[in-house]
């Protein structure tokens, strides 16, 4: 095995005092297949502000913010999960993925949650994650689990769909902000 950025629970990932040093983000948005969303993830002090636009137009629906490859991986094998402090979000549900190898376009590991206008404090156990590809549930049956000792990716994304086909119940187009005030391991 090759090099790990050991980060031990109560590390921070994002935010004041990261032990990563500052990860690159970049938007990732239905322009890809076609559609009009636009997003960006901008530094601001040790915090990130991910906002922009989505929309359905020309059958889109997503916006997303992500890392780009992390390397070396980071190695969050002795923590139970990562815990996400925000801001904004406007009470609409966004998911967040871990990718867990090298494969940009391949299974990302993904949990759902809701924010609230007050602030949103969000803990993600990772024996809670669902393999998905494209937002579609991926069977367990025969599939290996989450490495957390190769995380690769970190990915916020704002999406009309659920899972599977199924709408996101708390989705809407227009502006979006969403304040990363801090990602840690716990």
């Amino acid at each position: 095995e090759g090099r790990r950025t050991l980060v031990a629970p109560g590390n921070v990932i994002v935010g004041p005092a990261a032990v990563t040093g500052p990860l690159q983000w970049g938007s990732l948005d239905d322009v890809v297949m076609g559609g009009a969303s636009s997003s960006a993830v901008v530094p601001i002090a040790s915090q990130l502000e991910w906002s922009g636009t989505v929309t359905t137009a020309n059958n889109g629906g997503f916006a997303g913010g992500r890392t780009r490859p992390i390397s070396p991986p980071l190695d969050l094998s002795g923590a139970t999960g990562l815990r996400l402090k925000l801001k904004g979000g406007d009470g609409m549900r966004f998911k967040f993925l871990l990718r867990d190898d090298e494969d940009w376009n391949g299974v990302g590991w993904c949990a759902s949650f809701d924010t609230s206008k007050a602030g949103t404090d969000v803990k993600i156990p990772f024996a809670s994650l669902v393999p998905t590809q494209y937002a579609r549930t991926l069977p367990l049956e025969g599939r290996r689990s989450f490495d957390a000792a190769s995380v690769t990716t970190l990915q916020l994304t704002l999406s009309k769909f659920e899972y599977d086909g199924g709408l996101n119940p708390a989705f809407k187009t227009g502006p979006f902000s969403l304040r990363i005030e801090s990602i840690a391991a716990y």
